[in-house]
């Protein structure tokens, strides 16, 4: 890709460079990389600018992230510079865009159509699109992007961006909000097509829902959508269509309901204590004192939580969807979750560690918090992703004495050796602190590295060598101005 001077201008580089030092990709924590050039924001714009006008050759780390049910989903991780490039480019054309179907909310998607007052014979449809990101054809997305803006010069840069990273002409990157922009105007495609025939539609992301007249009409705008997607190059997820009648889904929403409800007021009766209250002299009374709404929520999750581990894991039952929620109330409850269930969560329901770190860190136990985040690195098998958030907590953890983290650095010396180069630095970094990376093996990562973590490597040479560069830590530092900003933001965390 390269881009004129002229066109460079016009773009937002330096935005661009702010969003990416200080966002994190959905679904993961800010990496290292990202985070060393938060102090020169105006270096990055700046080599941005200078390599797309050069000719910029981008490159992608692509790490697995499990979700619900099998299968992987798959998350490319671009340079800091080939990030701002991609954001600058869709930051243009994002004005001519259509809304994104994120604004909304989930929950307004889930309500629609499920108000009072249909005829009965109605029928809602749910669909969701398989692998979307995956299978974005580069030339009709260009048309579409093209259509919506009128920006030619955009597009080609756009499309000749996307064509480096998918030499296939098909896919986008994941977890990233330009992408989603992105895939917004790629099923907007098939959303034009469901409102042409009179079906009113709403959509969150690749999730369709449909409402439609009858079950007749319902099944022919499952055959629309079909239809509609494979125009484009996108099929339907296998059992994820759904045809409901507006009872059932009221239904299945009360009974969410009624489930949280129930054991709000099982906790209430449990929580409530008997005090005597003297009234007279020699005279008193017994009175009820209820507890507080916290105590009552804390309880009545904690009891969620226990039965949702002790179910069926073969099953997935209601309780499961209040997972994250109770998680998050609960990093403030006066008692501890058991590592048992902690570690359960994390097994029957891997995109979970995140909220389960997120719980640990909030918790003042430092001691059991590394207990604890030394159970899952035991688990059969973990995937990228669970590798870079459990290596990022070696910073988020309090750890007292060295000897609480022995078993996680154990770990983290492993993960040196990663086939991902993005796991290779974010466990240099999280060794670095402990000083337990030798000079020797952050040269090789070095020279392994590519321009996706060559700056989170060379602030972990910073660290090492804090205010006295060594051999290697001078040789990092004539690698580029990029480099040499990332160094220096190491020594400065040295401590």
């Amino acid at each position: 890709m390269k881009l004129s001077a002229e066109f460079a201008k016009s773009l937002g580089f330096g935005e661009a460079a702010k969003d990416v030092v200080s966002r994190p990709l959905l679904e993961l924590p800010l990496l290292v990389s990202e985070r060393a050039l938060a102090d020169r924001v105006d270096v990055l714009a700046a080599s941005a600018s200078a390599m797309a006008i050069a000719g910029h050759t981008p490159s992608m780390d692509v790490i697995a992230m499990p979700k619900r049910g099998y299968g992987p989903r798959p998350i490319g991780i671009l340079s800091p510079v080939a990030r701002t490039i991609y954001e600058s480019i869709v930051g243009r054309l994002q004005p001519h865009l259509p809304k994104p179907s994120r604004e909304q909310g989930i929950g307004a998607h889930r309500a629609f159509g499920v108000d009072e007052g249909r005829p009965s014979e109605v029928r809602i449809v749910d669909m969701d699109i398989a692998a979307c990101y995956e299978y974005v054809d580069h030339h009709i997305l260009a048309d579409e992007v093209l259509m919506q803006s009128l920006d030619s010069e955009a597009t080609r840069a756009l499309s000749d961006l996307l064509g480096d990273l998918f030499p296939r002409a098909v896919g986008i990157p994941q977890a990233m909000s330009a992408s989603h922009l992105l895939a917004d105007v790629y099923l907007d495609r098939i959303e034009r097509g469901i409102r042409r025939r009179g079906y009113e539609v709403s959509r969150f992301a690749d999730d369709f829902r449909v409402i439609s007249p009858d079950w007749a009409s319902a099944h022919q705008a499952i055959e629309l959508v079909v239809e509609e997607a494979r125009s484009i190059g996108l099929t339907l997820a296998d059992g994820k269509t759904r045809i409901h009648s507006v009872k059932q889904l009221q239904e299945a929403e009360a009974e969410r309901e009624a489930l949280l409800n129930d054991y709000r007021s099982r906790a209430a009766d449990n929580l409530r204590s008997v005090e005597f209250v003297q009234v007279g002299y020699d005279d008193f009374e017994l009175e009820e004192v209820d507890a507080s709404e916290d105590e009552v929520d804390f309880e009545a999750l904690k009891g969620i939580v226990k039965d949702w581990v002790q179910s069926d894991p073969e099953q997935r039952t209601l309780h499961a969807t209040y997972g994250s929620r109770a998680l998050r109330v609960l990093r403030n409850a006066p008692k501890r979750l058991p590592d048992d269930w902690l570690v359960e969560i994390v097994a029957r329901e891997p995109p979970h560690l995140r909220n389960v770190l997120v719980y640990l860190r909030a918790r003042q136990e430092h001691r059991k918090n590394w207990a604890t985040v030394a159970r899952p690195l035991a688990l059969p098998r973990t995937s990228p992703w669970a590798r870079v958030w459990l290596l990022r907590m070696a910073e988020t953890l309090t750890a007292p004495k060295v000897g609480y983290r022995a078993a996680f650095d154990d770990w983290a010396q492993r993960c040196l050796v990663d086939k991902s180069e993005v796991v290779r630095a974010e466990a240099a970094w999280a060794l670095a602190h402990s000083k337990s990376i030798t000079a020797e093996q952050l040269g090789d990562l070095f020279v392994e590295s590519t321009s996706i973590t060559r700056c989170g490597v060379s602030a972990v040479a910073g660290v090492l060598d804090g205010a006295a560069p060594s051999k290697l830590g001078k040789a990092m530092r004539a690698d580029s101005q990029l480099v040499r900003a990332a160094y220096e933001w190491g020594t400065a965390n040295a401590g």
